[in-house]
């Protein structure tokens, strides 16, 4: 393929020298380890690194033709100059690699809390229904029933349209992150259905501000068809203003909140929603008004998109598994053990208020923090932990650079200023999540938070790879008591 046919609509810096647009390109890189005879590589400017200093290493690799948004003068290899090399990549991506393909229905769900239920939710309903069904998200990507690893919650423009142009499946479901937004991930895309989650206090070590964060969310749905229908959440400010803004620019919107206002009126409690003036029944295997606000999500986006009702019901009535969300364990003494990815303290809340309202006769809560990440949101976290909970251990968790010392000593601070005397500090996860366990009553509710599914990047006392093993692991030698614990 020319590089002619890969720059179309791309807002190129300078009138680029007609040979450098006769390039044949064989493959596509930002990295220029990856880069062979024949490739095409873009420098892309990133936090840490920048990808205009290892043009030289891409060049001697054998790129045919390098791009990028710093000026270079007389270069003696072939380079074109854009605006934007983060959107670059993103259209080569999908011009090299779509081509004329046909994309599946495309769903994108952002917001702070319960994409990822959200996803899993319709992708249940559409293969009920008979269809296949992609998803990218903070799991997995799983592309023609097979499973792919997952790096970020949305995949990278290279991974993503190179999954898609793999994809034969009916229908593609992506959690799109505010990182994913902003760093063009998904530019070039465009959806038949947008789902607004919420937005909660979360990632303003990028952002800077919640208006920042909201913006870049709010930014996504200009991404939607002009036949195409976002599904929002008006339940928070930044939702009602979203909402408002969307149907002033002409889009169709339907709003979902317990107001008589709302196109889709939720009534968690009762177990239905209201359409029209309708009872629309709703019965779900998952506790909490928060999963039932992201079943409701799900529902409706799919019943937009052509599903029957009757199907929606059944499939959202069966028991879900969504890996390290709300996922349940019984421990021998009687009590239940919830792991769960909760990482705000809006998603904490939820999770209490959940348990509170299945009868918990104490809340035993496990968590820590990420280093090098939103340190702003920590102690509302710790403090709606402390406000809500018989006892709490601040432990471990991934470090992103940070050194263990460090963050123990933000865990002991946060501790003495924000927690009380029911809590304690215990840097190991696993000796924390075993202390829990040996401690167990009946009616206990044990809460880890924080992981979810994914797997532990520190090395601890057991030897264990996650919080759900580390569970698995005790319960093991709680039932075999003659044998005796193994120590890493």
């Amino acid at each position: 393929m020319k590089a002619a046919e890969l720059l179309t609509n791309i807002q190129l810096d300078h009138t680029p020298n007609p040979s450098a647009m006769s390039v044949h390109i064989g493959d596509i890189s930002c990295d220029s380890r990856e880069v062979e005879q024949g490739t095409l590589f873009v420098a892309v400017p990133g936090h840490t690194t920048d990808g205009h200093n290892y043009i030289d290493s891409a060049v001697e690799r054998g790129a045919s033709l390098v791009i990028g948004e710093k000026e270079i003068t007389n270069a003696d290899f072939p380079y074109i100059q854009v605006k934007d090399s983060r959107k670059a990549l993103a259209q080569i991506a999908k011009a090299f690699y779509l081509k004329d393909k046909p994309l599946p229905k495309m769903i994108g769900i952002t917001g702070t809390n319960g994409k990822t239920t959200t996803t899993y939710m319709l992708k249940s309903i559409f293969e009920q229904a008979g269809y296949s069904c992609a998803t990218f998200g903070t799991v997995s990507y799983i592309i023609n029933k097979e499973a792919y690893p997952s790096s970020n919650s949305t995949p990278g423009p290279l991974t993503l349209y190179k999954l898609l142009a793999q994809s034969n499946d009916d229908v593609a479901i992506l959690e799109v992150s505010s990182h994913g937004i902003r760093q063009g991930r998904v530019h070039g895309l465009y959806f038949d259905h947008l789902v607004f989650t919420n937005l909660a206090h979360d990632h303003l070590d990028y952002h800077g501000s919640m208006e920042d964060y909201f913006e870049t969310k709010a930014s996504l749905f200009q991404q939607l068809k002009t036949d195409g229908k976002a599904v929002i959440y008006t339940g928070q400010g930044w939702g009602k203003q979203l909402s408002d803004r969307l149907k002033d620019e002409g889009k169709q919107v339907y709003t979902v909140n317990s107001s008589e206002q709302d196109d889709v009126i939720v009534k968690p409690e009762q177990n239905y929603l209201i359409v029209n003036g309708e009872q629309w029944h709703l019965s779900l295997q998952m506790p909490g008004v928060h999963n039932f606000h992201n079943a409701s999500f799900a529902a409706y986006t799919s019943y937009l998109a052509g599903i029957d009702w009757n199907s929606i019901t059944d499939t959202l009535a069966r028991k879900l598994h969504v890996p390290g969300r709300f996922e349940e364990y019984r421990h021998p003494k009687g009590a239940t053990i919830i792991v769960d990815y909760a990482h705000t303290a809006d998603a904490l809340e939820n999770i209490f208020h959940t348990a509170k309202k299945e009868g918990a006769k104490r809340i035993v809560h496990i968590f820590g923090f990420r280093g090098g990440r939103d340190q702003t949101k920590r102690k509302e976290m710790l403090k709606v932990s402390a406000s809500n909970t018989s006892r709490y251990i601040l432990t471990g968790d991934d470090l992103y650079g940070e050194t263990p010392a460090t963050m123990e000593k933000e865990l002991y601070d946060l501790h003495k200023h924000y927690g009380n005397s029911a809590g304690k500090v215990m840097y190991d996860r696993t000796k924390a999540i075993k202390s829990a366990w040996d401690q167990a009553r009946p009616g206990d509710w044990i809460i880890i938070t924080g992981k979810g599914h994914e797997t532990y990047e520190q090395v601890y006392k057991y030897p264990v790879d996650s919080d759900i093993n580390c569970i698995r692991y005790l319960d093991r030698f709680t039932r075999n008591p003659q044998k005796k614990l193994i120590q890493s």
